[in-house]
């Protein structure tokens, strides 16, 4: 598709860009990975591994991740990208959120746990991953991070 089929069919940059991360947010990766089943620390290892074998892929170097890598990046001065990251930061976190309320209601973690704290642990271990993906970290490193938020989060 050549540049004026494209502004065309979708509008102007901004509003392709916008578009693009809207379809990403609508994306149910994280949730159908947290919802296979298994426990959290089965859950979480799932969600972790899929991220990186996105953020890992290709030839042409670590890819990272489209909102993490361009949209925290353009949010600084533009409200509407801000506020299409702020929801998609907001989706990951409530996934994160329900599936530890899950496993809180199961007993695999303490009673006094805080889901929506962990959640935010939980996010912040992908999100790490994403940067340093995109950095050139090597993929064991990666995994060991992964593990390491794993553990912060379960106990």
């Amino acid at each position: 598709m050549n540049r004026p089929s494209l502004y065309a069919a979708f509008g102007d940059k901004q509003a392709i860009y916008l578009k693009a991360i809207e379809r990403y947010r609508a994306g149910p990766a994280v949730k159908n990975a947290l919802a296979e089943g298994g426990t959290l620390r089965e859950a979480l290892r799932r969600v972790y591994k899929l991220a990186l074998a996105i953020y890992l892929a290709g030839d042409q170097g670590a890819r990272g991740c489209f909102v993490i890598g361009t949209a925290a990046t353009e949010a600084v001065t533009n409200p509407l990208v801000r506020e299409q990251l702020a929801g998609l930061l907001n989706d990951v976190d409530d996934a994160f959120e329900a599936r530890i309320r899950l496993a809180k209601a199961a007993a695999e973690l303490p009673r006094n746990a805080d889901p929506k704290t962990l959640a935010r642990i939980a996010s912040a271990t992908l999100h790490s991953l994403a940067i340093r993906s995109r950095a050139g970290e090597k993929r064991r490193v990666l995994e060991a991070i992964a593990e390491a938020g794993i553990n912060s989060v379960c106990g």
